[in-house]
């Protein structure tokens, strides 16, 4: 993630430029020659205010990125998170930056459960884990992060542990704090519950969860399409070793085959080149390679 985006920029300037326009225009309409001369003042004294105003989250997130990274942040996922420990140096450092950026935008609530900086930590973890690989992507469509103190039911209540997560279309996040933690205790377990469910967010199109990696060319979304219907067969079936979950829908098969991608990437990439390939492609990643490095460092 960047702190500021080319298009804010500019869109933040063309603002700025129209709002010196709009004041001469309305001056001139109102009294004439004369009236665009107050009108051009009062936009000079406008315009300023307004690029300010629309450039303030992009000051925001540089002052964010000029503080060095904690080190009790860095001791933190060095010691908690294998997926941390395997990133390349520059990869590593990006995924620093995208850490500290997310907690500054994303608001994280914890509902009978306090939001240590712990467990922010492991939010964010997962949401630029998925990330990484696009330097452009910031995580708007995240309004807000919910802890929950357990697994919890349908109906959103802590009498039957049911679900460890959910992602709306709206932009909120829940995760089971529990499962959070569990993800993270296990990494090579296949399950995730932060990067499954900020897949779902990715998976947004038109407002809905349509289970294909956004971007991809035509003829690779549609690849996707028949490998993906092949295997959730087969894990309906029972016959993948992927979490049989991802055999529900569309949208569940690519949350489990992105945890998978992350968790199992060297297992992936064996029993499922194609699969492994079209995530490397949409990602950005390749963890499979990161690991095999590490291996033989």
């Amino acid at each position: 993630m960047k702190a500021e985006a080319a298009a804010e920029r500019w869109f933040a300037a063309a603002a700025a430029v129209l709002a010196v326009a709009a004041a001469v225009t309305l001056g001139a309409v109102g009294a004439g020659r004369r009236g665009a001369i107050p009108g051009a003042l009062l936009g000079l004294v406008l315009a300023p205010a307004l690029h300010r105003l629309l450039t303030r989250r992009g000051r925001r997130r540089r002052a964010i990125l000029a503080a060095p990274f904690p080190e009790e942040w860095r001791h933190a996922l060095f010691r908690r998170y294998g997926h941390y420990r395997r990133l390349p140096a520059e990869e590593r450092r990006r995924f620093e930056d995208d850490v500290r950026l997310f907690l500054g935008d994303t608001r994280i609530t914890g509902v009978e459960v306090e939001a240590t900086d712990e467990l922010r930590l492991l939010v964010a973890a997962s949401a630029v884990t998925v990330s990484l690989g696009w330097p452009e992507f910031n995580w708007d469509r995240a309004r807000e992060v919910l802890l929950y103190p357990s697994d919890f039911g349908r109906d959103y209540s802590f009498e039957h542990g049911e679900v460890a997560g959910q992602a709306h279309p709206w932009g909120t996040v829940i995760l089971s704090v529990p499962s959070l933690r569990h993800s993270f205790l296990r990494p090579d377990d296949g399950y995730h519950v932060g990067l499954h469910e900020f897949t779902h967010l990715l998976d947004l199109d038109g407002g809905r969860f349509d289970g294909l990696p956004g971007g991809l060319p035509r003829a690779r979304a549609a690849e996707w399409h028949a490998l993906a219907e092949e295997e959730m067969q087969r894990m309906r079936d029972a016959r993948s070793w992927l979490d049989p979950y991802g055999g529900k829908d569309s949208s569940e098969f690519l949350a489990v085959v992105v945890e998978a991608f992350f968790e199992l990437p060297l297992e992936l990439r064996r029993r499922h080149p194609e699969l492994y390939a079209l995530l490397r492609e949409w990602l950005a990643q390749d963890p499979a390679l990161w690991d095999e490095a590490a291996a033989s460092a």
